[in-house]
């Protein structure tokens, strides 16, 4: 055989043999596959990191050991002590390398008063944000009453505890391989856990060892329940021009995990954010607030930080791929704030977009549009309206609400053109470093993202569109992307809650793509005050019921997950929950075997064009109408699907019930399509009317100018089982009412007495127009009875349902009277057990039937 003949054929086993992991569209009903292969999209995510340490009033020696798992001369030693006022004292802290005898860390007795401290040693934070801490070397406070080092916490006074800690300088020696011995005196003033851990600083920085780190116990836990995924951090080397990348870091994670399991397939989160020296070279592409610039965050918009952070995300995917490749299933890249791609300090007041960076992106954005229409008029279609000016809109403007909820067209056209802007902006980011993935791969490897929170920020404090998530259809275009993700909503998550999605899911589901739940439930063995800790659980069985309650609804909705260490501290560190993720097995293989379409009978509608027009006063109306609006869906009775309003109008979404809880830009053109689309349907319109609404909701919708934006049930109500009143208790402007509504058809009034909910048919079928800001169950349910949708019951329980399986979580004690639709006999998944239609459970129970 000739030598490029053989080459050739070399070359294409190689890559028949490579690693493919991708998602299958599976005709709606989006799987997992390795290898052509549908999987389980089942994962673990954590992180190395140290187990607590509980301290008290008795002093004692601590010692632990560990191995060093590169060779670095930039270490440090962290002390953090857990968020709860009281006092510690240490001493005598000391490291030894086991295998050369040398000393790592000499003896730290603090007998010389406070240069022992301040020689080695500092806290942070430094500045206004340390709200709780003071670090300061006593005398008598120390072993036998030696000076000692004394730490004093107290409660911050707004609540939110930051990441207070003691370190040591970086500058401590490890040799990779070498065992270590960390040894230290510790005292409190009261019980409290107490959390020691070695770092080499970096982007992020790498875990060296502690005290047993729960990360490696919770890889092989999950091997054993058969989940072989794995999700951690990794940094993303960026060296300074003319250095070399040091992957050190990078292969020791991968090594760490590959370790315990060796089938693991690994989907290495990597953080694209630049480092020191780099936005230190360019001040320029660093965010600006209006305040002034304070993150090291780089402009999503900057052509120099997308170029060059893609640059070193394709070195990095490429030296995994030729080091790991095939335990690699995909990639992560994250980046602003908490690195889900929404704008840094989005919950905050202060807004971003003063760089000059943005400026000049800014301009582009207008010549751009301008050279595409040919027109000075803006992406809102208004004629007339003024040219806009190529500075960022001010700060006051944009805080600014002078129509009350919804921005003014006409007048305030450039703030609609800004808010789109930053939107596409962040998509273009997000998709840019997407494409480089996909090149890097070969197409061969997963491409993750978070992305598209359109429920979640629709209550942001400074109007949705300061997120840049509302860009989803740019995004769902992209066909580097096979997977978006976000947690659980923080909303409505805790027991007897709905666990809802922040995101249009179905939407995502239709473009092909894998919607994956980050699942950081507060376990009973979480600790600390990350998000989502409100709705800690106190036990295994509080935990299981959330777990089997989150993983059932993922497999009906064909989603995917992962359980999540938020705190690196051992949240699943438990076999018996790993034992309900084996068990749920059956479950999940159901759906891969039979791809089955989440297809609900009941739409929830969300139009990330109405959301770029709420002011910062708007946000109350959009997050009750939308963030909060979840709630009651999740309790109807019968599963609900969440949509983009483009699907709606392109004849993709086919339900019984149609609610739009955000459609109010509609224009002639798209009313005529929504008639159409929803002519054999129920509908619910929330708020406000659509343009040319008359058609759709059947009535004339008109000014209302209540004491309150509050609806109160009416006899015709009462009688229908609508008895709670709902909205909110201030005085939003505008608001509407349906004016030409009888007395039989007004189902609830304001407190003027005018209609605020009535129902009119239309071809028919139920129009509701929903003037109040907000929705209840009863009034879902009795919608739903007018729509002719199945309801599995006909109280409040969190129902989902797809193929022969229902998943119900209780909100409350009782017993459900539950409903089908089918023949045969109901059976528990976990137990195999026959159940009877009445089922009872206590709040917060979670049960998962087949019929």
């Amino acid at each position: 055989m000739k030598l490029p003949v053989f080459l050739a054929l070399v070359l294409c086993c190689q890559t028949a043999l490579a690693l493919e992991v991708r998602v299958d569209p599976a005709g709606g009903a989006p799987r997992m596959v390795v290898d052509g292969r549908p999987v389980r999209a089942r994962m673990f995510w954590g992180g190395p990191g140290s187990a607590r340490l509980p301290v008290s009033a008795e002093a004692r020696m601590v010692t632990f050991d560990f191995t060093a798992p590169i060779s670095t001369s930039t270490g440090t030693m962290h002390f953090r002590f857990g968020n709860k006022p009281g006092e510690v004292e240490l001493d005598e802290i000391e490291v030894h390398d086991l295998d050369s005898d040398a000393v790592a860390l000499r003896r730290n007795d603090f007998d010389g008063g406070p240069g022992d401290f301040a020689r080695e040693w500092r806290f942070w934070p430094t500045d206004r944000k340390n709200t709780v801490g003071t670090v300061a070397v006593a005398a008598g406070v120390g072993r036998d009453g030696s000076p000692g080092l004394r730490i004093k916490l107290t409660a911050p006074p707004d609540g939110v505890w930051p990441d207070f800690h003691v370190y040591h300088e970086p500058k401590l020696a490890f040799v990779e391989g070498h065992r270590y011995r960390a040894s230290f005196w510790v005292r409190a003033s009261a019980a409290r856990d107490l959390v020691v851990a070695f770092y080499q600083p970096g982007q992020p920085f790498l875990y060296l060892g502690g005290p047993s780190t729960p990360f490696e116990n919770q890889i092989h836990l999950a091997a054993e329940a058969g989940i072989d995924f794995v999700s951690c951090q990794i940094p993303l080397p960026w060296p300074e021009p003319g250095r070399s990348p040091d992957w050190s870091g990078v292969d020791a994670i991968c090594r760490m995990v590959l370790r315990v399991n060796p089938k693991a397939l690994l989907l290495p989160r990597i953080g694209m954010y630049p480092p020191a020296w780099w936005c230190q070279a360019h001040p320029d592409e660093v965010m600006r607030w209006e305040d002034g610039p304070h993150e090291s965050i780089a402009v999503p918009a900057s052509p120099l930080y997308r170029r060059d952070a893609a640059a070193r995300l394709a070195a990095l995917v490429k030296h995994l791929e030729q080091k790991f490749g095939e335990q690699i299933a995909g990639y992560h890249p994250t980046g602003q704030n908490t690195g889900e791609w929404f704008y840094m300090n989005t919950w905050k007041r202060p807004l971003n977009g003063f760089s000059s960076v943005d400026r000049d992106a800014w301009q582009r954005w207008l010549r751009a549009k301008a050279a595409t229409s040919g027109k000075t008029e803006l992406a809102s279609g208004q004629a007339g309206a003024a040219e806009p000016s190529a500075e960022v809109p001010s700060a006051a403007v944009r805080h600014a609400s002078p129509g009350g909820v919804f921005r003014d067209p006409t007048t305030e056209a450039e703030l609609i053109e800004w808010a789109d802007f930053q939107q596409q902006m962040m998509a273009q980011c997000v998709t840019e470093f997407a494409h480089t993935v996909r090149q890097a791969t070969g197409g061969q490897k997963l491409v993750v993202f978070f992305y598209g929170y359109l429920f979640e920020f629709s209550g942001a404090p400074t109007g949705p569109a300061v997120s840049g998530h509302y860009a989803l259809r740019r995004v769902l275009d992209c066909p580097d992307i096979d997977v978006l993700c976000a947690p659980i909503s923080y909303f409505d998550r805790g027991l007897g809650g709905s666990a809802p999605t922040m995101t249009a899911a179905e939407s995502v589901a239709l473009a092909g793509k894998l919607w994956l739940n980050e699942d950081d439930t507060h376990t009973y063995l979480a600790s600390g005050d990350q998000p989502g800790s409100r709705d800690h659980v106190d036990n295994v069985e509080q935990t299981l019921a959330e777990l089997t309650r989150n993983v059932g609804q993922e497999a009906l909705r064909n989603f995917g997950t992962w359980w999540m260490d938020l705190g690196a501290t051992g949240w699943f560190d438990d076999a018996r929950l790993w034992q309900r993720m084996a068990q749920l097995r059956t479950l999940d293989q159901y759906f891969l075997d039979h791809p089955t379409p989440f297809r609900p009978e009941v739409a929830a509608v969300v139009d990330e064009r109405s959301l770029l027009r709420v002011t910062e006063a708007g946000s109350l109306v959009s997050g009750q109408c939308i963030y909060r609006a979840r709630e009651p869906l999740g309790r109807l009775g019968a599963p609900y699907g969440q949509y983009l309003l483009d699907d709606v109008l392109a004849g993709r979404v086919h339900a019984k019930l149609y609610i739009f809880l955000d459609a109010w830009t509609l224009s002639p053109d798209e009313c005529a399509k929504l008639e159409a689309v929803t002519r054999d349907a129920a509908t619910i319109w929330c708020y406000a009317a659509p343009g040319g609404g008359e058609n759709l909701t059947g009535f004339q919708i008109g000014p209302a100018a209540p004491q309150a934006a509050w609806a109160t049930p009416t006899r015709l109500a009462e009688a229908k089982g609508l008895h709670t009143a709902f909205g909110l208790r201030q005085k939003p402007r505008p608001l509407f009412s349906p004016v030409d509504a009888t007395a039989e058809e007004t189902l609830f009034t304001y407190p003027d007495g005018k209609p605020a909910v009535a129902i009119r048919r239309r071809d028919g079928n139920a129009a509701i127009f929903v003037g109040a800001p907000g929705l209840t169950s009863e009034l879902l349910r009795y919608a739903a009875r007018e729509a002719g949708v199945h309801l599995f019951t006909q109280q409040d329980c969190n129902v989902c349902a797809n193929g022969p399986f229902i998943v119900l979580h209780a909100d409350h004690d009782g017993t459900f009277t539950l409903d089908t639709g089918k023949p045969g006999a109901l059976r528990d998944v976990l137990t195999g057990a026959r159940v009877a239609p009445n089922v009872t459970l206590h709040r917060g129970e979670t049960r998962i039937l087949k019929y």
